[in-house]
């Protein structure tokens, strides 16, 4: 079911005239639907009645993920462009001569990608000229979509939008939103609202423009640096570079109430009455409005590299499980020694590296113990009082000639208390000092 159908005009019209319950309503849209689960692959969860938490199941692996109003947009590991959910303006259709890519978006009705010699190509609804590529634009590092405007980041940090919002259009969603202040300078970072503008400048300042009746262009004085930024339908959300999260703008759902207990993130998005962050151990947040369970993330996540948000639905990418080459119990990633199972992870001298690895490296371990011997005083395993001395001689010598390997006087292991044992313990005379 394609809402657009059943109203003949575009749903962002419905939305932005408080038409959106009275709709879904007639409609009879109730659908709540999640896709199976896959370590590394595309998850969805709220509304699926057009299909966008469908995730095809020959996608494959993803690097980032964005999201229409009801259309969902993957970006594949081999830069490859896939879409599926509401495709009435055509805005699933990804062009057969598109090319590998480097990262996407999603207007609400249109779709954004840009190639990875940074060309940007749009498709889906372009009534407002939303999906024109501005000729002079050149090569970008990063796109953004609003409801009727394209906003992409140029090499050179310079800002340029297109679509509706540009002063000459004269039509009902022109807010200034395509009009780029003279004064940006240049930026690292772009993001759309429904109908603004957000950009985050190089020296980490957040800058909004457009529409601004919920205040979603006043950016709070005490916000401090930023890394990223991320537009909802009516807010703006700017992830700081300490990881804190700050939203403003319209607050009706929740959506600017940030979590007390958050925690610092790495990446943030939004749908258009919920905020989404992806938290720096990966997990998934999501708090505004919940309406088909688009707040409600699964409970068998796992840890994510990813995050989008829709209309109705939230996109994210779980995160591949951790490699963990000796089974240990330890990802690899922590692991002091990932090659051989240690679970304790002993690392006797904190120097970062386990023992059971210094040893399998080559260091000096005379009693075969799987502790370097910079780590023990060796002589001192006869009595182990700390003191090398006649106490030690004499419980050796009283075990002499024994060949049986579990004899404490057998100090290098070798199944026999003899000369070499005499030996390493006279060499250690003394205070047993390491």
């Amino acid at each position: 079911m394609n809402r657009s159908k059943h109203t003949g005009r575009p749903c962002a019209l419905l939305a932005k005239s408080g038409l959106v319950a009275a709709f879904l309503a007639t409609a009879g849209i109730v659908a709540i639907e999640q896709s199976a689960h896959a370590d590394g692959l595309v998850r969805c969860w709220g509304n699926s009645g057009d299909g966008q938490c469908n995730v095809p199941p020959a996608l494959g692996t993803c690097s980032s993920v964005a999201a229409g109003n009801f259309h969902t947009i993957a970006l594949r590991s081999d830069g490859g462009v896939r879409c599926w959910g509401s495709n009435y303006y055509g805005q699933c259709d990804t062009p057969a001569d598109l090319g590998p890519c480097q990262s996407v978006a999603g207007g609400v009705l249109h779709t954004i990608a840009l190639r990875s010699d940074g060309i940007v190509r749009c498709w889906g609804y372009n009534n407002y000229s939303q999906c024109d590529t501005p000729g002079d634009l050149g090569a970008c590092s990063s796109v953004a979509g609003g409801v009727y405007h394209t906003i992409a980041l140029r090499i050179d940090g310079g800002v340029r939008c297109w679509g509706a919002g540009l002063t000459n259009t004269g039509s009902f969603p022109n807010y200034g939103q395509c009009n780029t202040p003279t004064d940006l300078g240049a930026c690292s970072s772009v993001a759309g609202g429904w109908y603004h503008t957000i950009a985050l400048r190089s020296d980490g300042i957040v800058r909004c423009w457009g529409w601004n009746d919920y205040g979603q262009c006043n950016t709070p004085a005490d916000l401090g640096p930023c890394s990223s930024v991320a537009g909802g339908g009516y807010h703006a959300i700017a992830l700081r570079s300490d990881g804190g999260v700050l939203c403003w703008g319209n607050n009706a759902s929740g959506q600017c109430n940030t979590p007390a207990d958050l925690g610092p993130c790495a990446s943030i998005a939004a749908g258009a009455r919920h905020t989404i962050a992806l938290q720096s151990d990966g997990g998934v947040r999501c708090w505004g409005w919940n309406d088909y369970g688009v707040c409600d993330t699964p409970g068998d996540l796992g840890a994510c590299s990813s995050v989008a948000g829709g209309l109705f639905h939230t996109i994210a990418i779980a995160s591949p499980p951790p490699i963990d080459t000796d089974g240990d119990g330890r990802p690899d990633s922590t692991d002091n020694c990932p090659s051989i199972a240690n679970p304790l992870q002993v690392d006797c001298n904190s120097n970062g590296v386990g023992d059971v690895c210094e040893v399998a490296a080559g260091a000096p371990d005379f009693n075969q113990d799987a502790i370097p011997d910079t780590c023990q005083c060796l002589a001192d395993l006869v009595l182990a009082d700390h003191q090398v001395n006649g106490a030690d001689l004499g419980a050796l010598l009283s075990q002499w000639g024994l060949a049986n390997a579990g004899t404490i006087s057998d100090i290098n292991r070798d199944g026999l208390v003899n000369g070499a044992d005499l030996g390493y313990l006279l060499a250690n005379w003394g205070p047993c000092t390491n």
